[in-house]
């Protein structure tokens, strides 16, 4: 069995396309409707010792067999204050460090037929060392096979000590948070035209609750957009566009026994919060933090006072409010509301651009006292963070805003669920469209998310602590998706200074444009509707199932919580030193070079706070190369020129192999810091380091994986520095990248790098490159800034091209070819209708290999090309056959052309829409970007990628995966055995 790890998690899961209709939106479905894995095959937390120390260098192995072919196979990995390395069939998957991300691969291209093997080489951290892993197959009969970690498992130093299972809240359920695109982005408009509630009937949910509409919104009693429950449990809502009701529950919560205006003035309370005797709230279209008191005991407000003005705009504005375990009242606000200056003590660092008086529009977190008369700010780098809550270890949570305008880019940043630290820079910067956003890339100092949860529309975050609900929802935070119509539940496991996250769809409407939550006194969840006008409504979720108590506390859940707990302590130590303090340098740069991010970053933050003659020399001579680096960043953010060749001095001499990824994307950022100026620093100097990068990149492999919001791996980032820099060599390893680009994301990123190369290319590089562009410029579905950014690149491109180029990539580089006609097949003779077993017989018999180069031409001829890659080449709606013979054997690759339908992968299989007047469509859904559209795409003519047919989401009623291939089964009809025996010779070359 393979094993699943606690904080980096390999799962390998196949999936059938195949079954039934589904009705739309069936993509939320109840947890018992889910065909999901055995609860037996659920992974163990596994080590090699039952006692865990540093340094441990532990080796697991598991063969496995696969009996047929696959749909589809994913590989999930968790691993536990461990540095990993992956392989699955000796190819390299992975390089993981002690705090990397959670894992998800698509691995069904690296399966092979009969025996298969994955390997992982770990070496411990400071932390309960442990991995977990499982490896899930789904053959195309859809029977399923699952692997998973356990005591069965060898290692080098004997049989696997299993620590505990994984708890199930943990197992495979962020996948059940995904947007499909069958999911209508504008449900939220059929509330528009409502006259009550929608009907909770019609909602999706997790078995074992009910959910009551409570009360639909009056005529006369606006769009709520905010909720906050008072003392005396009673409800108050505000309204859209002004004004506060409060709503007193009937003793058994089912109706509304009185409604009342509490306030008629305050615009748009997104925040609302009660305590210290008042009611605190966060005006966004009046631009300020209100309280409210009752003064004279009538139960009515009749003091309203302003705690502080925020000036700027109000579409992502002021937002949520919290009271914190410390006492404070915490404020969100998005990247309209102007960053404050004046009489606030700012923790974030003081290198930031907007402390050095750069104009900075980014989202912040700011907190005070209960009078309005101290102001601190928190955090910084966020978009439009709406919500925000505290969990039970007191840490503080936001639900953070994607950017759908990137959507599909390389640099789209997906909505995030985002521990909110001291200091903590996120990296958001409003940008002016048709600039290169000044987010991309992340790098390694800004504060990493909890996890990347995908597309969405966050509004309101609460944590479970105060439901009736089980004990896994109890400790669960939930977060309110308004666009889609969802409440999520965002399942937390203790890692380090921080966690690991796991997002499951707890709740799903149409509409159900959620926009605030809290938790009535027995325990209920109670939900608010409303926002941009439409009908608002109150409901009430309970929870009516069978007991449950809590699950006992396996050994890795004790010792990685006990662990959890001083890792918290050292990082609020850390950040108690935010600001300039004569005593605080030792103790920060003792933690310069942690292992766990939130530690290392909460240390740079402190020494930055410092002033820069206390610790340059310091940064310069430091020992250790994990906080040297680190040490060396910060010098580099510092700005200081006279430091700059000393810094490249002192980064050039860093041995690699002492380096955590972690250290290497620190290292990256230094450079890329220092570096991006060249008249600040010696020439001499500049050129050794790029040399020294160049090495760099020709030695590191691909197979890295980066923190959580770092901007990509070693390697990835490695590439994009040097491509900034024009360094010589740099194009072949960009091309590399090109052609090992399995989604429009790594082609995208490719392409980008290389637009702005000038030198080093072969004619053949540039073909491949505009017939890339060309590629993405026709089956590209994104964002709206996608036609603009994809214009950019082909525009640098062109600059880039001698005069003789430009001759000779004439047809390639003109606009006009980019919508190209649909590919002719090569009018061909029948030469006979081949069966598997005849055509294995007749390529046995023949006496010649088969010439590749003639096998490449047939390849173009039978318009194979059209939607399949070999070398990174040609189309993308079906799998790329590059490599082909390291996986299958001739016959195998033979019976996939004969007949294509019997093994379809599921991310090719194409779809059945059927719509509500009847029509029915079958095509390819078209995916990557921007599901903002209220239409469903299909491609329907594989041999036409850009031919997509439109269908209105609202219209769709059943939809379901085909179980026809769209490669058509008579492709080798017109071939003879030779022609079919050279085109074998090119796609196992």
């Amino acid at each position: 069995m393979i094993h699943p790890h606690p904080i980096a998690f390999v799962f390998v899961t196949l999936t059938l396309c195949g079954g039934p209709l589904f009705p739309v939106g069936s993509e939320h479905v109840r947890a018992d409707e889910i065909a999901s894995v055995d609860p037996n095959a659920r992974p163990a937390w596994i080590w090699g010792t039952q006692d865990r120390v540093a340094g441990q260098r532990v080796t697991f192995s598991k063969p496995f067999q696969v009996r047929a072919a696959v749909a589809r196979a994913t590989m999930h990995l968790a691993a536990d204050f461990t540095r990993c390395s992956v392989t699955l069939n000796r190819r390299p998957l992975a390089q993981l460090d002690e705090y990397a991300p959670w894992m998800q691969w698509d691995v069904t291209d690296r399966l092979v037929t009969g025996t298969n093997q994955v390997s992982l080489d770990c070496t411990s951290g400071d932390g309960p060392a442990a991995i977990a892993m499982s490896l899930e197959v789904v053959y195309a009969d859809g029977s399923i096979e699952t692997l998973a970690s356990g005591e069965d498992w060898a290692t080098n130093r004997g049989a696997a000590v299993s620590l505990g299972s994984v708890a199930p809240e943990f197992w495979n359920v962020s996948e059940l948070a995904q947007i499909s695109p069958f999911e209508d982005y504008e449900q939220w408009r059929r509330a528009s035209g409502a006259d009550a509630g929608t009907d909770p009937a019609t909602f999706v949910t997790q078995p074992g609750f009910e959910v009551d509409l409570v009360r639909s919104a009056g005529p006369d009693e606006g769009s709520w957009v905010s909720m906050a429950l008072d003392p005396q449990g009673r409800i108050t809502i505000a309204r859209e566009d002004k004004g506060l009701l409060r709503m007193t529950l009937s003793r058994d919560g089912k109706r509304i026994t009185a409604v009342e205006t509490i306030n008629d003035e305050l615009r748009e309370c997104r925040g609302l919060l009660y305590a210290y005797d008042a009611l605190y709230a966060n005006a966004n279209n009046s631009k300020g933090m209100y309280r409210l008191r009752d003064t004279d005991a009538d139960d009515q407000f009749d003091r309203v006072e302003l705690l502080r003005e925020f000036p700027g705009q109000v579409g992502h504005g002021r937002n949520d409010l919290a009271l914190g375990p410390d006492g404070m009242i915490y404020s969100i606000h998005g990247d309209s509301v102007e960053l404050a200056t004046e009489n606030i003590e700012d923790h974030t660092s003081p290198l930031r651009a907007a402390r050095k008086g750069q104009r900075s529009e980014e989202g912040h977190l700011i907190r005070t006292d209960r009078d309005g008369s101290q102001w601190e700010l928190v955090a910084s780098g966020l978009r439009n963070p709406f919500g925000i809550d505290f969990n039970d270890d007191g840490e503080v949570f936001t639900y953070d805003a994607d950017n759908e305008y990137d959507m599909g880019s390389p640099w789209y940043r997906p909505t995030r669920m985002v521990q909110l630290v001291s200091g903590g820079d996120y990296g958001w910067r409003r940008t002016t469209n048709g600039q290169w956003p000044p987010y991309f890339p992340d790098h390694s100092d800004n504060a990493l998310p909890t996890v990347d949860v995908g597309k969405g529309s966050p509004t309101a975050v609460k944590s479970g602590a105060r439901s009736s609900f089980p004990p896994h929802y109890r400790r669960a935070l939930f977060a309110l998706d308004w666009a889609y119509g969802r409440i999520l539940a965002c399942h937390l496991s203790p890692r380090g200074a921080g966690y690991a996250c796991r997002v499951e769809t707890f709740l799903a409407g149409r509409p159900l444009n959620v926009t605030d939550l809290d938790f009535s006194p027995d325990g209920d969840l109670l939900v608010i509707t409303g926002g941009r006008k439409t009908q608002s409504a109150l409901y009430r979720i309970r929870y009516v199932g069978p007991s449950q108590d809590a699950a006992p506390q396996t050994e890795q859940q004790t010792q990685r919580q006990a662990f959890s707990n001083r890792s918290r302590t050292l990082r609020r130590q850390l950040a108690t030193l935010h600001h300039p303090n004569t005593e605080s340098l030792a103790t920060a740069w003792e933690q310069l070079g942690h292992p766990d991010p939130l530690i290392r970053n909460a240390a740079r933050i402190a020494i930055e706070h410092q002033d820069l003659a206390r610790w340059r020399q310091a940064a310069l001579s430091e020992p250790d190369p994990e906080t040297q680096v680190t040490a060396l960043l910060a010098l580099a953010r510092a700005g200081n020129i006279d430091d700059h060749d000393a810094v490249l001095h002192a980064l050039d001499a860093i041995a690699l192999n002492t380096l955590s990824s972690f250290g290497k994307l620190s290292m990256l950022h230094a450079y890329r810091l220092i570096l991006a100026d060249v008249s600040t620093v010696d020439s001499t100097a500049s050129n050794r380091s790029k040399q020294r990068l160049m090495r760099w990149l020709e030695t590191e492999p691909h197979a890295t994986v980066a923190p959580l919001g770092s901007g990509g791996s070693v390697h990835e980032v490695l590439c994009r520095l040097a491509a900034d820099h024009h360094l010589a060599g740099v194009v072949p390893p960009l091309m590399d990248l090109l052609r090992a680009g399995q989604s429009q994301r790594d082609r995208m990123n490719a392409l980008f790098m290389l637009c702005h190369q000038p030198d080093g290319w072969s004619i053949d590089d540039r073909i491949l490159f505009f017939e890339a562009l060309g590629e993405l410029e026709r089956t590209a579905f994104s964002g709206a800034g996608m036609p603009g950014r994809l214009k950019q690149i082909r525009d640098h491109a062109i600059a880039q091209l001698t005069e003789d180029e430009r001759v000779k990539l004439a047809s390639l580089i003109q606009p006009s070819t980019l919508s190209q006609a649909t590919p002719k097949q090569v009018s061909r003779p029948h030469v006979r209708k081949w069966a598997l077993d005849e055509l294995v017989t007749a390529l046995d018999q023949l006496s010649q290999p088969g010439d590749a180069e003639r096998g490449e031409a047939l390849f173009r001829d039978v318009l194979c090309a059209s939607c399949h890659r070999v070398a990174g080449r040609d189309g993308v709606l079906g799998p790329d056959l590059s490599s082909l013979a390291a996986r299958f054997s001739q016959r195998d690759i033979l019976a996939s052309i004969v007949s294509p339908s019997d093994v379809i992968a599921e991310k090719y299989r194409s779809v059945q829409v059927v719509t509500t007047d009847g029509k029915i469509v079958s095509g390819q859904v078209v995916t990557g970007g921007d599901y903002r559209s209220s239409n469903l795409q299909l491609a329907t003519d594989p041999l036409d990628p850009g031919k997509v047919v439109e269908i209105p989401k609202a219209d769709i009623q059943l939809h379901r995966p085909s179980d026809v291939s769209p490669m058509p089964e008579n492709l080798l009809d017109t071939l003879t055995a030779r022609d079919v025996a050279d085109l074998l010779a090119f796609l196992t070359q």
